[in-house]
């Protein structure tokens, strides 16, 4: 009697391994999983100008497109799209704020706002975007601009 609760022991035990072992490698797979994401992160897939860097961006009719532009959220400090209203060439279809490598907003470290247009007709159309607090009334904007060219 005594052999088979060694034997139901070491059954318990060895199926305890085996859980652990499938818990480890799921968690691996996540992780691995995040890594895609962040690459893709890293590498957009659409034609983008850097607020700041670029002065002019020729674009197609009908084409998307990204505005990035380098800030740091933790700070209370955004990138606001200030266009919307004279922009008629162009429209904000959404944007978004990432970090790099990390897979959430971490207090201190850079990241990019990410603005996605879509060219809606030719003509060479500004648009106006402002860096700033938004609880700060008094305080002047830094104020960034970029000239669309949709042929």
């Amino acid at each position: 009697m005594k052999e088979y609760w060694i034997l139901a022991l070491y059954l318990v035990a060895a199926v305890a391994i085996l859980c652990g072992c499938a818990a480890r490698k799921k968690q691996t797979d996540d992780i691995g999983k995040m890594d895609d994401v962040n690459k893709k992160v890293e590498e957009p897939a659409l034609p983008s100008a850097v607020l700041g860097k670029d002065q002019e961006f020729h674009v197609k009719a009908v084409e998307e497109f990204m505005i990035l532009a380098d800030g740091n959220i933790t700070t209370g400090f955004a990138w606001y799209y200030t266009g919307k209203d004279t922009v008629d060439g162009v429209e904000l279809k959404k944007n978004d704020y990432v970090t790099e490598k990390r897979d959430r907003i971490v207090s201190g470290a850079p990241g990019i706002f990410r603005f996605y247009f879509e060219a809606k007709k030719a003509g060479r159309h500004e648009l106006k975007f402002e860096y700033k607090r938004p609880w700060e009334k008094d305080v002047e904007p830094t104020v960034g601009k970029i000239l669309i060219v949709v042929e």
